[in-house]
């Protein structure tokens, strides 16, 4: 009966992570969007200013240009997150004695607190 009280509670963390993960997704969606967003606004600043040769539109082109880093981290930070969590489960699994179990949770207990 243990087995089974391990396996359900394996089944429902990895259905929270796998429901974590989806939501993180989606965010990653909306991040990329921002990033695509301000790269072209960015592009389309600068290639206007170059045109017309106006330094008014080629500066404020280079600030979105660099603005752009802020997605890309949370896009990174995101991708980690997801790994983090999609380790969880799988150290779940592999923990079969008491000491295994001891391990796994502390890990698990660090990896929480990194997300």
């Amino acid at each position: 009966m243990a087995k089974l009280d391990d396996a359900q509670v394996i089944r429902e963390v990895s259905e929270r992570i796998d429901h974590a993960i989806s939501q993180n997704r989606q965010r990653e969606r909306i991040v990329v969007a921002v990033l695509m967003s301000l790269f072209s606004v960015g592009l389309a600043l600068i290639l206007l200013g170059s045109i017309g040769n106006r330094m008014t539109l080629i500066v404020p082109g280079g600030i979105v240009q660099l603005t752009v880093a802020y997605p890309v981290r949370r896009l990174i930070k995101l991708r980690e997150d997801n790994m983090r969590l999609q380790i969880i489960p799988q150290l779940l699994r592999l923990a079969e004695i008491k000491e295994a179990k001891v391990l796994a949770a502390q890990l698990i207990s660090r990896l929480i607190n990194q997300v």
